[in-house]
């Protein structure tokens, strides 16, 4: 509902009568004070008019320049983490197989490959690793996906920026007639899911590299 200031066609009409009235009394029915007045009263309409407009021209902006900010900073962020995650659990298993490579190749004892297979199978924490990264990626290409379809589209933000329009833009893929509180339970709870996916793929992505570190070293120590 719009405020009792704000330059709605209804506050402006009342606004006017009044103004109309107080003219007429104060100047004793004086024709051309009237005009006057009626004159100023609209200039100054426009003038709140635009003001209200670039308002919300300025908010529609801040709020686009914000959300590219973030979603660049957010997207450059977590493809660096996930990208170093998969890397060095790739990384590992790569070391492993070439130390292992370089023994039995200096080796003539044909049973050295076969003392070094229990090392070769304490990698698969870098395996899942990998995978977990891998799979993070996914997720978040799904929580960004759907993050895209919970904020208004352009044709909504444009129909926003009208003077006279009083309510909220809808999100891209909110129905008509469902209130938000309705359109987060059917959709919102999608990104919050797959981010808490992504999130927990990736901090596991790093654990099994660390959980690998400590089982090659044990088989190669102990």
């Amino acid at each position: 509902m719009a405020a009792d200031n704000e330059p709605t066609p209804q506050n402006t009409s009342a606004r006017f009568r009044a103004a109309l009235e107080q003219a007429r009394s104060d100047s004793g029915g004086d024709q051309e004070i009237v005009r006057t007045m009626a004159a100023e009263f609209f200039a100054l309409e426009r003038q709140n008019l635009r003001v209200h407009f670039e308002g919300r021209l300025e908010y529609a902006r801040q709020v686009n320049e914000h959300r590219h900010a973030a979603l660049r900073g957010l997207v450059e962020y977590g493809l660096q983490t996930l990208k170093w995650s998969f890397l060095l659990n790739a990384g590992a298993i790569a070391a492993v197989m070439a130390y292992v490579g370089a023994i039995i190749s200096k080796s003539a004892d044909p049973g050295t490959t076969k003392s070094y297979v229990h090392l070769i199978l304490e990698t698969w924490p870098f395996v899942v690793g990998c995978v977990s990264a891998t799979l993070a990626g996914a997720a978040a290409f799904f929580n960004f996906s759907y993050a895209e379809g919970a904020i208004p589209s352009s044709e909504l933000l444009h129909n926003f920026l009208a003077p006279h329009s009083t309510k909220w833009p809808l999100a891209r893929l909110q129905k008509i007639d469902e209130t938000p509180e309705d359109f987060s339970k059917r959709f919102v709870w999608k990104i919050d899911a797959c981010r808490a996916v992504a999130i927990c793929l990736g901090i596991g992505s790093a654990a099994f590299f660390a959980l690998g570190v400590i089982m090659v070293m044990r088989a190669v120590l102990g």
